[in-house]
């Protein structure tokens, strides 16, 4: 109902308070039917509830995922769904919080050693297995196995009783190795120990590459570290590619997607420009050939994305309590940025052409002088190129009326020119150099002022619900490691693709719950929420009204009480008044 009306309030503009109001109640009401859960089976089940047909655990349309998508900030923000969220990262019967420092810090080196045999492991079993070890977690298994009249060598009635030693135990048919793969591929907070490794390893190799250490000018040669930074870009951009296809829907909704997209859309078209060009020119020395060269501009490309890619990592300070808000308000901030940069441009464009069109003269008959006349104390804005370049950088560095100044100009003996150093005010004249001063003063008053005060209206609002921000913008980036192929991050991804089309081949029906259970408990837990906060609502309405009218009567006796106060004042004095003329009395009687 959220996404429907604000996308009604796209289409009915007319009505877009309205609909804008009616998706945030909407998503109040949400996060109030979540707060009624009594205890984690609950919010798992209203969570993972999802109206696809099947009922598989990696389901990707369930009511977690379209609040993180939609944008439901608030609903995603709720200590409920975060502690749902972390209980998936940290996986099943892995208590991370519960490890002290020094063990949490000797994980990343185990996860990343572990890594090391995953990508055979995988492909062992789909090669000589079910090819199911990425897809199907060890609780899944363990359901699969008592479903199907298999027998578990762990008894069932353990299962209903501890969720550990369903997933500690495994069908027969389970070998030990694969059984320990199994029970650390799915936990994906390894898979970020392991994806955030890949990234560095991707950067030093980019910056060894940037840096070749063993550059030679007079050829070209391509080293190990060129290989790897090669084999990551090409991975990253299939990815993106692959993602496009997959999420077109929530792609472009993401900040980071869209960037990473340039990012490695600049990469692989500044390397097939370099590769293209080093072929014409002999030599590894760019310096040699033109700015305009293929090789010169492939490079440029390269080089743009390479600081890109370095600055992406900000993205991991999303981890960080303290950090991920800055990040958030950075990203915010170079929305204002882009925004700005629009109205920059068409200012620029409009001044840009009425400015060349009043000086433009200027440059016509600066080589043809026969007579008196005026020319520019700067040519500057006279000509194409020194008009945009001036243009431009007046945002930094207003000033310069020089450049906007007419002079008059003497020709003597037909040859000499002289000079006049007093600026022409004449009308097309003034007109040009104010035309001039309107331009920066639009450009550093309004413009840079108005960027200023958006910058400090972002950084308000986001630091105003600063814990809220962080906590969605962190969960966001923490999903994308709960998929099947988050085992194996790129350049090791195309082995996950063997892998499921291995297990679609081999698996002759999914693994899927009882749907129809699921559904049933899912509308009585829906029924009971909804009740609950329906009863709420209306004990909290009884005790509003016991509150008013108590209010009510306060403010009535309150009322009563001042008359009351105002008449005894009026009667004493009434009383002052008469004591007076009695004694007034009493004295012209005794006399």
């Amino acid at each position: 109902l959220v996404w429907y009306s604000k996308k009604l309030s796209n289409l009915q503009t007319q009505h877009l308070e309205e609909y804008l109001e009616i998706g945030k109640k909407c998503e109040n009401f949400a996060q109030d039917v979540l707060e009624q859960c009594d205890n984690t089976k609950e919010v798992k089940l209203l969570l993972e509830y999802s109206p696809d047909d099947f009922a598989d655990e990696h389901n990707e349309n369930t009511n977690w995922h379209l609040a993180l998508n939609e944008g439901h900030k608030k609903f995603v923000a709720h200590h409920y769904f975060q502690s749902f969220i972390w209980g998936k990262i940290t996986g099943k019967n892995f208590q991370w919080d519960n490890y002290p420092l020094f063990k949490r810090i000797l994980f990343f080196p185990l996860s990343i050693l572990l890594f090391c045999f995953v990508p055979v492991v995988v492909l062992l079993d789909s090669i000589f297995r079910k090819s199911d070890i990425l897809f199907v977690s060890p609780q899944m298994l363990s359901k699969s196995s008592i479903k199907s009249g298999q027998s578990p060598s762990f008894d069932v009635s353990e299962v209903e009783k501890s969720d550990m030693n369903q997933t500690m135990q495994v069908s027969e048919e389970e070998s030990r190795i694969f059984s320990f793969f199994r029970e650390r591929i799915h936990r994906p907070i390894f898979r970020m120990f392991v994806y955030h490794f890949l990234e560095m390893v991707f950067l030093v190799a980019l910056g060894l590459s940037m840096y070749d250490p063993k550059d030679q000018s007079s050829k070209v040669e391509f080293w190990y570290y060129d290989y790897m930074t090669y084999i990551f870009v090409v991975s990253y951009f299939l990815e993106d590619l692959v993602d496009i296809f997959g999420r077109y829907r929530n792609f472009f909704s993401s900040f980071w997607n869209i960037y990473s997209l340039l990012n490695h859309t600049l990469f692989m078209l500044g390397g097939c420009l370099e590769f293209y060009g080093f072929k014409q020119i002999k030599g590894d020395n760019r310096a040699i050939v033109s700015g305009n060269h293929v090789v010169n501009v492939g490079a440029t490309f390269v080089s743009i994305a390479a600081s890109m890619s370095f600055f992406s990592t900000v993205r991991f300070l999303l981890l960080h309590r303290k950090l991920g808000p800055v990040v958030v308000c950075i990203i915010r901030v170079l929305k204002d940025t882009a925004i700005i940069f629009v109205l920059f441009f068409i200012i620029y464009v409009s001044f840009a052409i009425g400015t060349f069109s009043m000086f433009k003269p200027f440059t016509l008959s600066h080589n043809n002088i026969t007579g008196d006349g005026f020319k520019m104390k700067a040519d500057d804005l006279a000509n194409v190129k020194g008009l945009f370049s001036a243009m431009f950088w007046r945002l930094f560095d207003p000033g310069e009326n020089d450049l906007a100044s007419i002079i008059k100009i003497e020709l003597i003996n037909g040859t000499d020119i002289k000079e006049d150093g007093e600026v022409s005010m004449q009308f097309s004249h003034f007109v040009g150099l104010a035309f001039w001063a309107v331009y920066q003063a639009i450009l550093v008053i309004l413009l840079v002022n108005i960027f200023i005060a958006m910058m400090n209206t972002t950084y308000m609002n986001v630091s105003q619900c600063a814990d809220l921000e962080w906590k969605y913008s962190k969960s966001y980036y923490q999903v994308q490691f709960l998929t099947p192929r988050a085992v194996l991050p790129p350049p090791f991804r195309l082995i996950y693709y063997y892998a499921k089309l291995m297990y679609r081949t081999k698996s002759n029906e999914a693994l899927k719950a009882d749907r129809e259970t699921k559904i049933r408990e899912y509308i009585i837990l829906l029924h009971k929420l909804v009740t609950t906060k329906k009863k709420s609502d209306e004990e909290n309405s009884i005790q509003d009204d016991f509150s008013d009218l108590r209010q009510d009567i306060q403010n009535i006796v309150s009322e009563k009480q001042k008359a009351m106060h105002v008449e005894i004042h009026e009667l004493k004095e009434m009383i002052v008044g008469l004591k007076n003329e009695m004694r007034l009395l009493n004295s012209v009687a005794s006399e």
